[in-house]
Formats: structure tokens, C-alpha cells, sequence
């Protein structure tokens, strides 16, 4: 197949796991003999190169708020399509597959459509939520902006898009799009996979001295309920002494939210290591070097790449199972979870793990058995494969 691939971020500009493993679907395909081209945004500078092209705008720059400005998103909208027909003229591909489109307008996937090429999409997030019409109300405002989306400017909302060949990477993605007025009821799930072989195991974990070392990677916003770790943390320390945990904590987010989860930190008086963003080459290490992964997300999460990759790494994960962890962690099988924001439910699984070495042993070897079993990159990539062969 020659495929074009739409993406708003490719790699090496991402803002977390989902664009790295477009780069690695990419190459993959190209590993099993298909063409791929790649059209993504300029975000982050850097001309194209090795089938990359960086032609497409941005509605607003990600270290920016996002903004909804229907002029700026009606320009958009119109450059990218003709980046999207240009490169659709000079690649001819056989498929277009549009992965993400958040702030980039929907205009690329549009042009791809009008074409007449099978396009395929990949929803990873609630993104194209966002270009829902507005509902109508009885405020002007209300009025003018429904009024504008249904009929002045449609072009600009999922009516310009048929979204006739659609996959999630969960059923629980899949549902709450269609809540929210996205007609992808019919999608097909294929939930992601990881390079296992990145995330060589430490399998025999056992009593080992020293502080239960605990670990939490990804962005830092209240939604990722990283404070109800630090607040476990310090449930954990009133009952068992401050050095009994270590905490480490890998990503960036606000600078407000940032600075309450140091105040928890401080509180709780368990020695916590805030380490900023960190390249995803050294994550395995990390995973390895920790006693368990936490996840205390309280919102519905599209997936879990980040719980995964631990798994994979022997690692035991205790998360919440919101959204889409919920289709594979299993607790007291391969993971330990606990409700979305309780702390206390949380401290109780941490002094689990402090108290059974052996059941942090049998979680790691469960976990990886688990992502080699059902979650590899390789089973990924030849499902988007025969799902991109039937979008003909």
C-alpha cells in the first residue's frame, strides 16, 4: 500500500506517547514493505525529511491555550486542504490514514475525503469532539454561533467528514465519543501495543531493602490525580514512617499545579524527586528502577501506553481503571487499582506492596505476560494493517 499518513505532531515533536507511537506505526508498516509518507504540522520548526513533510498549521501553538476563533480555524482549514490536495497529487497514495487532529482544523482530512482515496481514521482522544456544532440555545450569541456551524460555515465541523472507516483504541473512547455527538458508533476497537523489546524485564523484584520506591510519569494536571498519590503518600508516612516510600515523579504540566503537589510533597515529608519532562529513551530504566508504577488519573483515560510499558518492564502498576485501563488491568491478577481519587483506598494498596514482596513479584511477572499475550506493537500494527486494506 502507499499511505499517506495526516497527523497534527509527528516525532521528534510530540507532546507525549500517543505521537511516538504514530512514528513507530509508520515505521513498522515500512518495515512490512508499504510506502508511507507522513504530512504533519510545522510545530516545533524543522523541514521534511525522510518522508516527512511538515506543511500543516496549527489553529493555535500547544505552549498556548487553546482558543476558538472560527476565522482563524475557517484559515486554517483552508491552507491545510490545499497542503493535504497538493501532497495527495504528488504522493497518489492508496489510503490516507488521519491519526490525530486536535488544533490542526479538519481541514487536511476533508481535502483527503473530496479526493476520492479510502481514508481511515485512528481516534487516540476526544479530539474531534471539539469540532461538534455548537448546540443551539436561546442566548443571541448561542443563536448566531449554532446557526453559523450548521450552516455559514459547516465546512469547519464534523459535517464536512463522512468518518466511514473509524477505529478507537477503546470501547470506553469509542462510547464517550458518541456521547458527545461524534457518529462513530460503529467503530472498530483495536487497542495499542508497545515495542516490548525496548522494555527489557526485572522480573525478580522480591523484598528488596530499603523504601517501597514508587513512580508516576505523565503530565501533570489535576485531571491526572497526581495529588492523590502525594496524599496516599502521606497516609502511608503517618502509619509507617516517612522513609518507608520514595516517590518520583516524571513530567511537566501548570506551574499553579505544579507548585501544590511540591506543598503535598513538603507535607508529607516522603522524600519526592521532581524530575521534569524526560525523554522517552530513558523511561525503561526508570520503570526498572522502581518498585511500582502509579496511575491516579480521575478522569475517563483513552488508554494507558504509560501503563503498559511498566508492565512490560516487570514492574507493578496500581491505577485507577477509569476509561480505557479499565479493558485490560485486572486487580489482584496484574495490577492493584483503587478508586479515582481516594486516597486512602490508594494507601491502602501501596502498604499491600509493602507488606507482600511476593505479590510484587507476581504482579510483575503477570503484567508482562499480559502486554506480550495481548498489547505488542507488532499485533497492533497488523491490525491498523488489514484495517487500512479494508478501507477500499
Amino acid at each position: 500500500m502507499r499511505v499517506l499518513v495526516v497527523s497534527n505532531l509527528y516525532p521528534p515533536h510530540v507532546l507525549g506517547g500517543y505521537e511516538i507511537l504514530c512514528g513507530q506505526v509508520v515505521e513498522r508498516l515500512r518495515g512490512r514493505g508499504h510506502e508511507v509518507h507522513v504530512l504533519t504540522s510545522d510545530h516545533g520548526g524543522g523541514g521534511g525529511n525522510d518522508g516527512v513533510e511538515r506543511a500543516l498549521l496549527l489553529e493555535t501553538p500547544f505552549d498556548r491555550p487553546a482558543e476558538r476563533s472560527r476565522r482563524r480555524r475557517r484559515e486554517v482549514a483552508r491552507r491545510n486542504a490545499a497542503a493535504a490536495g497538493a501532497a495527495i497529487c504528488r504522493f497518489d497514495p492508496d489510503r490516507v490514514f488521519v491519526w490525530s487532529q486536535l488544533r490542526l482544523s479538519l481541514g487536511a482530512a476533508a481535502a483527503a475525503e473530496a479526493s476520492g482515496r479510502p481514508v481511515a481514521y485512528t481516534l487516540n482522544d476526544e479530539h474531534l469532539a471539539g469540532y461538534a456544532p455548537v448546540a443551539p440555545g436561546l442566548r443571541p450569541r448561542r443563536l448566531a454561533g449554532w446557526a453559523l456551524d450548521r450552516l455559514a460555515l459547516r465546512g469547519l465541523t464534523l459535517a464536512s467528514l463522512r468518518l466511514r472507516h473509524v477505529t478507537c483504541i477503546s470501547d470506553a473512547l469509542r462510547r464517550s465519543l458518541v456521547t458527545r455527538g461524534v457518529p462513530v458508533r460503529d467503530a472498530r476497537v483495536i487497542h495499542q501495543g508497545i515495542p516490548i523489546e525496548r522494555f527489557p524485564p526485572r522480573l525478580e523484584r522480591g523484598s528488596s531493602p530499603g523504601p517501597l520506591r514508587l513512580l508516576y510519569t505523565g503530565q501533570l494536571h489535576e485531571y491526572k490525580g497526581v495529588h492523590t498519590l502525594l496524599e496516599a503518600a502521606e497516609l502511608v508516612a503517618h502509619r509507617r514512617g516517612a522513609q518507608a516510600l520514595r516517590l518520583t515523579i516524571v513530567g511537566y504540566g501548570p506551574e499553579a499545579y505544579v507548585e501544590r503537589l511540591v506543598r503535598l510533597a513538603v507535607r508529607s515529608r516522603v522524600p519526592t524527586a521532581f524530575t521534569g519532562r524526560r525523554p522517552h529513551g530513558e523511561l525503561p530504566e526508570l520503570y526498572r528502577g522502581h518498585d511500582a508504577f502509579v496511575f491516579p488519573s480521575i478522569w475517563d483515560e483513552p488508554f494507558g501506553l504509560t501503563h503498559l510499558e511498566a508492565m512490560a518492564s516487570g514492574t507493578p502498576v496500581v491505577s485507577t481503571t477509569r476509561g480505557g485501563p479499565g479493558e485490560f488491568l485486572e486487580h489482584g491478577a496484574n495490577a492493584l487499582v483503587f478508586d479515582a481519587g481516594d486516597a486512602g483506598d490508594l494507601a491502602s494498596r501501596i502498604e499491600a506492596l509493602l507488606d507482600r514482596p511476593e505479590l510484587r513479584s507476581r504482579l510483575g511477572r503477570a503484567g508482562r505476560e499480559t502486554v506480550e499475550r495481548r498489547f505488542s506493537l507488532d499485533r497492533y500494527v497488523g491490525d491498523l494493517e488489514r484495517f487500512l486494506e479494508e478501507a477500499a
